[in-house]
């Protein structure tokens, strides 16, 4: 019998006491809807003696293998109330699914038993593992890891997976003496056969390495380096006083984020719009060591709990006073006031952004970088300038921290410790950069190190410039819309290749370049190429020289900065040193 019959069963074929048929009927409800699956009655051979009628003293399986199912804890939200009484050993609000799938399994598991799950490798490192890695380090024997980070096992899901094999104790003391770990790279995927490739390539680790900590599935060698750079340091949010903050969150940014001849046409209109317009920078805008700001503005119109506008306490007469405040504003928004309304994120009124403190941080120096991040490409910017929800700002003017979250060690750090996105790309939240370890400096390395970031500043922002005055010029000579990565970096090309780029990029069905088009390209390039490639020789001995003293600051030594860079991470930001 199916264990899902035995209560229709049981309602069926015994006479029940009256008072208990309302709660069978409920239970009988719960059944048909959810599809209870019952262990226990489905293996009755695994868990119970069935010659003494009881729980078997030793009963479970021997070995279970799973893809548990991919389910985002937004999607269970319904069941959270369970999930937290049935699996609280391992519960966390924010888990996943798979996370109740590991401590299920491990119960119906014997002892001397072995489980083995692919699933998303998140809870390696992500605050919501935290319970669970704790279950694992002292209920199980972690035998084998095989972290496959963003190879596609699943080409129609971006799943970041690993396969974990667990062996739950015969006797205490539970651990081994080590694990066997295995980075399996995406570019093998395809190419080599895994079982061969997990093999050969495979390292130990200590077990005693494993706690409710994030766990390093390194090598010795580099666990130790990272371990060194974690303690040389103190955290940022101690190093600057103070914490990241995530930029504006507009709930709509189609309509609050507007162009410079949209922002010129509501300020002549209405002069007093200026006031409540500011200057925003996208994520895209955020280059290494200084922004690229892209002529793009902001509609700031704070929220009424924290700020006292003209409207703030008028009640159902708010949107008229505010009509008679800022009239281009209203007659710009009202047009979406239907959208505006439908933000999960707004202020008491509907034209109103969310509720925030922390707008005077915008107004004032500060290091900036975006949440997502493919290369190290922290920024500084003196400006008042705001950035939307994809960015975080840093309160602080301090240089010598732009050069060590800029540098190749800070790089090789956050790899390996943040969590990883589609396309290997780091998320890099206030959770884990507040916590990020900045080595004190003494006075003599911030007297080298900061005027030059100072210059680095200075070089990029004419870098900026150069490249800029091109690019209008080949839009408005040549019809170059689109200039890609590499006209765009222009300075890295020879003089033919420039003049190739600009062919293929101009309109199809554009004439042919003439000789006297060519010409003009090729005196441009000379006039604009060669500065610019002064520029970043400069800048790359300054960024080699900052890389240096970075490393000096953490204590590292000549051997443990050939480690650093003979097991260096992809795009580190500045090129290995000679020997």
């Amino acid at each position: 019998m199916h264990s899902g019959d035995v209560l229709p069963a049981l309602a069926g074929e015994i006479a029940v006491d009256e008072r208990y048929q309302g709660a069978i009927a409920r239970a009988r409800g719960q059944w048909e809807q959810q599809r209870f699956f019952h262990w226990d009655l489905e293996f009755p051979e695994v868990f119970i003696d069935l010659a003494g009628r009881d729980w078997a003293a030793d009963g479970g399986f021997d070995a279970m293998l799973g893809n548990p199912p991919y389910v985002r804890q937004e999607q269970v939200s319904a069941a959270k109330r369970y999930l937290a009484a049935a699996h609280a050993p391992v519960y966390d609000a924010a888990a996943d699914l798979y996370v109740y799938f590991y401590h299920r399994g491990c119960e119906m598991l014997r002892r001397g038993g072995r489980l083995a799950f692919i699933v998303n490798n998140k809870w390696l490192r992500a605050g919501y593992g935290e319970p669970l890695r704790r279950y694992l380090a002292e209920q199980t024997v972690v035998e084998r890891i095989v972290d496959f980070g963003h190879a596609p096992i699943f080409p129609d899901a971006d799943t970041f997976p690993c396969i974990a094999v667990l062996r739950k104790p015969a006797a205490e003391p539970a651990a081994p003496a080590e694990t066997e770990v295995c980075a399996f790279p995406r570019e093998e995927l395809g190419h080599s056969d895994l079982t061969t490739y997990v093999e050969a390539h495979s390292h130990r680790v200590p077990a005693g390495r494993f706690s409710a900590a994030p766990w390093s599935l390194e090598p010795p060698d580099v666990n130790a380096l990272m371990t060194k750079i974690r303690r040389a340091g103190v955290p940022l949010l101690d190093f600057i006083g103070g914490k990241p903050y995530r930029g504006i969150l507009t709930g709509l940014n189609e309509v609050f984020s507007i162009d410079t001849p949209t922002r010129d046409r509501l300020v002549t209109a209405d002069p007093s719009a200026a006031d409540v317009i500011v200057p925003y920078l996208r994520g895209q805008d955020i280059k290494r060591w200084h922004p690229e700001w892209a002529s793009l503005w902001m509609i700031l119109l704070k929220s009424s709990e924290n700020f006292d506008w003209p409207w703030s306490k008028s009640g159902e007469s708010a949107e008229a006073i505010f009509a008679h405040a800022f009239p281009s504003l209203h007659a710009y928004l009202k047009p979406h006031e239907g959208a505006l309304r439908k933000r999960q994120d707004q202020g008491r009124f509907w034209w109103e952004l969310r509720s925030c403190d922390y707008y005077s941080v915008f107004r004032h120096p500060k290091i900036i970088h975006t949440d997502i991040a493919w290369r190290a490409q922290f920024a500084y910017s003196d400006k008042p300038v705001f950035l939307v929800n994809t960015a975080y700002v840093w309160p602080t003017n301090d240089l010598y921290l732009l050069a060590v979250v800029n540098s190749p060690l800070m790089w090789a750090y956050m790899w390996r410790n943040a969590m990883h996105g589609k396309d290997e790309v780091l998320r890099l939240i206030y959770s884990f950069t507040e916590s990020l370890p900045i080595a004190q400096p003494d006075d003599s390395m911030r007297s080298e190190i900061e005027p030059a970031v100072q210059r680095l500043i200075t070089l990029t922002q004419q870098n900026q410039v150069v490249v800029d005055e091109v690019l209008v010029w080949l839009t408005a000579e040549f019809g170059v819309t689109t200039p890609g990565q590499a006209l765009g970096a222009f300075g890295n090309l020879d003089e033919g290749a420039f003049i190739q780029q600009v062919r293929a990029r101009r309109p199809k069905g554009e004439a042919r370049l003439s000789p006297a088009g060519v010409g003009e390209l090729a005196r441009v390039y000379r006039q604009y190429a060669l500065p610019l490639r002064a520029g970043v020789a400069e800048s790359a001995r300054l960024e080699g020289r900052l890389a240096e003293l970075v490393n000096a600051a953490y204590g590292l030594t000549p051997d443990e900065v050939a480690l650093l860079w003979r097991t260096a991470p992809p795009r580190m930001p500045v090129s290995q040193p000679m020997d």
